[in-house]
């Protein structure tokens, strides 16, 4: 395995980590994040391209697919020196190094944090309570209207 990218990801639910900062996640919040409310905070591990293949796994399927090929008389092959095994691997790096990267990461650390008010800027904090004055007032008027 090689070195992976790691940086933290956010979610409201704590299944879904689809925002790369608490901010991103507060701006594009849902009516129940409020101060108080919980999110999650995690780490977003991104794989390298390497994590998926690697000289020694090449090698080993062509053993495998040998030996499915000539049984016992495919046995040590293929034959491998360690600098065509470092050859292969360098081969495979410059490869995969002309993919595309992955879009998708292993979350780990999760864990809940509670939003506080420091972590809205104002402009959110008037948009809330904007929405619950708008809440309360809907909630008045059903109660009226029964």
């Amino acid at each position: 395995m090689s070195n992976t990218e790691q940086k933290e990801c956010w979610s409201i639910d704590g299944e879904e980590f689809n925002h790369d900062s608490l901010g991103d996640l507060l701006d594009k919040r849902s009516d129940e994040v409020r101060p108080g409310h919980k999110v999650w905070r995690g780490t977003a591990k991104r794989p390298s391209m390497s994590d998926f293949a690697d000289a020694d796994s090449v090698i080993e399927d062509i053993a495998v697919r040998a030996n499915d090929f000539g049984g016992e008389y495919a046995e040590g092959y293929p034959e491998v020196s360690p600098e065509h095994k470092a050859k292969l691997q360098t081969l495979l790096e410059q490869w995969l190094a002309e993919c595309p990267s992955p879009r998708f990461y292993q979350v780990t650390n999760a864990a809940p944090y509670a939003l506080a008010d420091t972590d809205f800027t104002q402009e959110q904090l008037a948009e809330i309570a904007a929405q619950e004055e708008d809440e309360s007032a809907g909630r008045t008027a059903e109660k009226e209207a029964k």
